[in-house]
């Protein structure tokens, strides 16, 4: 096209940054390939044949098809690049990812997350399959499809009725309390229940919710305590109920962040991880 345009050889490997014999062989390679003559030569002057003349048109619409399918290609990766899809745990979703998104809004205000509560095995499966960009949650075990990359560990408290003052206890002073939790099969449960056995501790045999906010909402009401992460001290905030540190032994739950093997961890993913952090409070990054 920039030889047919300027009718030389030079001013068109000038245009194209390219040295002229480079530009006549690429030229002689396509008419090899067509089998026919684009151009007539002679010492002064470039002209298409009948044939170019043909070909002409046609190669005016392929470029011009690559063109606008790199530009829409290019529209896409930035789309993508400002979008974060993330997938978390039900108690991570009501209790932390509000506050991480307003800080992370901060930092990229053009950056739209899109938030999805999902119970882990689901958000292993989207990860797996690329449809979530990143999980977040108690993720106790691992899998060679995801990446798994330890966040921050949090301690677990008791949390009572009413809005006495906050005091440290032991796991022994939990015997005989009704304790309210969640579903056994949850990460955060198990170890609750694992440390009691340890400890010998006898506790009350009381219900269990899916979401945090009906487990706090139940300790409100006074049906029973219940051993959960520092980090629900902002959403335990909106309850009559109040926080104890439990010691002897201080316990702490990890919590992950897991990513699709192989897939790299962008620079936006870094940042909302970050932000995620800095939301526990008390919740220690991990070295």
């Amino acid at each position: 096209m920039a030889t047919a345009r300027m009718s030389s050889f030079t001013r068109a490997a000038e245009q194209l940054h390219v040295t002229q014999p480079g530009l006549s062989g690429m030229l002689r390679e396509l008419e090899a390939q067509l089998d026919c003559r684009l151009f007539e030569r002679t010492t002064r002057s470039v002209a298409l044949t009948a044939q170019g003349e043909e070909f002409l048109p046609t190669a005016l619409r392929v470029l011009k098809e690559i063109d606008e399918a790199l530009l829409s290609m290019g529209q896409i990766t930035s789309e993508e690049k400002r979008r974060l899809l993330i997938g978390a745990t039900p108690v991570i979703a009501s209790s932390i990812l509000p506050d991480a998104c307003a800080a992370f809004a901060q930092m990229h205000p053009r950056v739209r997350v899109e938030i999805q509560d999902l119970e882990r095995s689901v958000i292993f499966e989207r990860v797996q399959g690329g449809a979530l960009d990143a999980g977040f949650g108690a993720f106790l075990e691992s899998s060679s499809a995801v990446r798994r990359r330890r966040l921050m560990a949090s301690p677990l408290v008791w949390i009572t009725a009413g809005h006495g003052a906050a005091r440290p206890v032991g796991w022994a002073d939990l015997a005989e309390e009704v304790l309210l939790g969640l579903p056994p099969d949850n990460p955060i449960q198990q170890v609750v229940e694992q440390h009691l056995r340890e400890g010998q501790v006898q506790v009350g045999a009381g219900m269990h919710f899916n979401h945090l906010h009906t487990l706090l909402g139940m300790v409100e009401s006074g049906a029973g305590s219940s051993v959960l992460p520092d980090f629900v001290r902002g959403a335990a905030g909106r309850y009559g109920v109040s926080v104890h540190p439990l010691r002897e032994p201080l316990v702490a739950v990890d919590f992950y962040e897991i990513t699709k093997a192989g897939r790299q961890r962008n620079d936006l993913l870094a940042d909302f991880g970050a932000c995620l952090v800095q939301c526990l409070g008390r919740g220690r990054p991990a070295r």
